[in-house]
C-alpha cells in the first residue's frame, strides 16, 4: 500500500499542479526526494506517481465525507433488526443524484469493516448481496410501551338472591 501524503507534500503538489515555478527550494527538495517531481527539458514536471497520489488523497477525503451520509441513509432504511436491503435502496436514500454508485459502495464497505453493517449472501449469485445492521450498529429506539387498557366492569346495582 502506498504511503499517504503528508500535508506539506499535498500543499506543494497542489501548488505544483497549478504553477511549478512558484515552488520553494524546500518544496522542490521534498517532492524530488519522494519521486513526486522530476526535471524534464530543464523544467520541473509533476510525475505520474504524484498524480496517482493526489487522486488517492482526493478519494480518501471524499470517502470521509460520504461515510456519515451513507450511514444515516443505511440506518434509516434498516430500521428493524431483521431488515435487509440491497445497496441500491441505500444509494437512493442517500441521494442518487448526489453520489456515484462506487462512492456509496466504498462507504458501505467501510461501515462493514467497522461492524456497523454486514453483508448477507443468500445465494451464489453476486448480484444478490444484501446489507443489514451489524453488531456495532447503534441500538434501535425502543417503542414506547402502551399501558394496558383498563377493563370496564359493569356496575351491579342489585345482587340477585339465590
Amino acid at each position: 500500500m502506498a504511503k499517504p501524503l503528508t500535508p506539506e507534500q499535498i500543499n506543494a503538489l497542489t501548488l505544483a499542479t497549478k504553477n511549478v515555478d512558484r515552488l520553494t527550494r524546500l518544496q522542490v527538495f521534498t517532492l524530488a526526494t519522494s519521486g513526486l517531481i522530476d526535471v524534464s527539458e530543464g523544467k520541473f514536471v509533476v510525475t505520474p506517481k504524484a498524480e496517482r497520489a493526489l487522486a488517492r488523497h482526493l478519494r480518501t477525503a471524499n470517502l470521509e465525507q460520504n461515510v456519515p451520509v451513507v450511514l444515516n441513509a443505511a440506518l434509516e432504511v434498516l430500521n428493524t433488526p431483521d431488515a435487509m436491503c440491497n445497496h441500491r435502496q441505500i444509494w437512493e436514500a442517500a441521494g442518487r443524484d448526489q453520489f456515484e454508485r462506487d462512492d456509496v459502495l466504498d462507504a458501505l464497505r467501510v461501515l462493514r469493516e467497522e461492524g456497523i453493517l454486514e453483508t448477507v449472501k443468500l445465494s451464489g449469485n453476486n448480484f444478490q448481496i444484501f446489507w443489514r445492521r451489524g453488531a456495532a450498529a447503534p441500538a434501535l429506539p425502543q417503542p414506547a410501551e402502551q399501558p394496558p387498557e383498563a377493563i370496564e366492569v359493569p356496575e351491579v346495582s342489585e345482587v340477585p338472591e339465590a
